[in-house]
C-alpha cells in the first residue's frame, strides 16, 4: 500500500489513507448534547487518536472496532500530539483488495534464518523421548507456520510478526550460554526443549487480525495453560514418553514467569526451570527496554 505510516505523519498532512480501528468511541460534545465519534487508529508504525464530527450516526453503525477504514481528513496538533481531524471514514470494500497483515509490525530479523538456526539447535537434542515430542512440534506444517510468524506479546516485548520465533530463539541462544556456564549441573537438553516449548500457546493467545489482541482463549486461558495443554497432547501419542521426563517439562513451562503473582501456577523448582525463568525475563526485558528507548530518543539523547 502505497500511503504514509502514522510514525511518517506531520501537522497539516492531508491524510486519504487506511487504517486499522483499534477503538471506537461515542462520545458527547462539552457544553452540548451533540455527539462525535473518537477513533484509535493504527498501522504498523503505531497508533493516532481522530475524531469524526459529521455523520456520526452513520459511521458508527457502519464502522466497528477491528475494521480496516479508509480516512479522509487532516493531521493536526492536540494535546501536544498528532490528531486526525476526520472529514469522511467508510469501511474497505472488496476492491479495496487490503492485505491486513500490512498493518502489522514486522521482525526486522529474517523469518526463515531464524527458522533454520532453530532447527539446527534443535537437531543437537539426542534424548529419544525428548527429540520425538520436540519434532513432533517442528514436524507439524501447520503448528511451524502459525509459530514462525506469532507475535510474542501485543505491547511490552516482541509485539510484531516473527515475534514469538525471534523471542524463542533468544531464550535458546541464553539458555546454551548458561548450561556451559554451570557445566554438568544442568540437564541441556531437557532445557533446550522447555526453552522451546515455553511460549508456544502464545500461537493461540494472540489475534492478529490487522493488530495484536487477545484472543477468546488467549483471555480465558492465557498462554502458559494453552501451551501446557499442547505439549500434554503430544506427550500423550508417544509411546512410553517417560512420566518424570514429562513432569519436568510441564514443570518449566508452567514455572517459567517465575511467580504465582505474575501468571505462573507454580514457582520454579528445578535448575531448568530457574535457567528458563531468567532466560525468558532477561530476553523479554531487554526487548521491552530496547522498544521503549527509540520512543525516547530524543530524550535519551540529551542524555549523554
Amino acid at each position: 500500500m502505497n500511503q504514509k505510516l502514522i510514525a511518517e505523519l506531520m501537522p497539516g498532512d492531508t491524510v486519504l489513507s487506511f487504517f486499522i480501528v483499534r477503538k471506537k468511541e461515542l462520545k458527547e460534545k462539552k457544553s452540548t448534547t451533540e455527539t462525535y465519534l473518537s477513533f484509535d487508529l493504527g498501522d504498523r508504525s503505531g497508533r493516532i487518536r481522530g475524531s469524526l464530527w459529521k455523520n456520526v450516526a452513520e459511521a458508527n453503525i457502519e464502522i466497528q472496532q477491528g475494521d480496516v477504514a479508509k480516512v479522509k481528513g487532516k493531521v493536526i496538533t492536540f494535546l501536544d500530539q498528532n490528531h486526525i481531524s476526520i472529514e469522511k471514514i467508510r469501511k474497505t470494500a472488496p476492491d479495496d483488495k487490503i492485505d491486513f497483515e500490512w498493518f502489522l509490525p514486522h521482525s526486522d530479523r529474517d523469518i526463515n534464518r531464524m527458522k533454520t538456526e532453530l532447527l539446527n539447535i534443535l537437531a543437537k537434542i539426542e534424548n529419544p523421548a525428548l527429540k520425538s515430542l520436540v519434532n513432533a512440534f517442528l514436524n507439524d506444517q501447520k503448528f511451524m507456520s502459525r509459530f514462525c510468524r506469532a507475535p510474542g506479546g501485543k505491547l511490552w516485548h516482541h509485539a510484531y510478526i516473527g515475534g514469538l520465533l525471534e523471542h524463542t530463539l533468544s531464550v535458546i541462544i541464553l539458555s546454551q550460554f548458561l548450561c556451559q556456564h554451570y557445566q554438568n549441573l544442568v540437564n541441556e537438553e531437557l532445557l533446550l526443549a522447555a526453552a522451546f516449548l515455553h511460549d508456544i500457546g502464545k500461537i493461540d493467545e494472540f489475534s492478529t487480525h490487522g493488530f495484536i489482541n487477545y484472543s477468546t482463549p488467549g483471555r480465558l486461558l492465557g498462554h502458559i495453560v494453552l501451551g501446557t495443554n499442547m505439549i500434554m497432547e503430544k506427550i500423550n501419542e508417544i509411546p512410553d514418553f517417560p512420566g518424570n521426563l514429562g513432569e519436568q517439562i510441564v514443570h518449566c513451562i508452567l514455572s517459567h514467569h517465575g511467580q504465582k503473582e505474575r501468571g505462573s501456577p507454580v514457582v520454579p523448582m528445578t535448575l531448568e526451570a530457574i535457567i528458563l525463568n531468567y532466560a525468558d525475563e532477561l530476553d523479554s526485558s531487554v526487548a521491552a527496554f530496547i522498544l521503549e528507548k527509540m520512543k525516547r530518543r530524543p530524550y535519551l539523547s540529551q542524555l549523554k
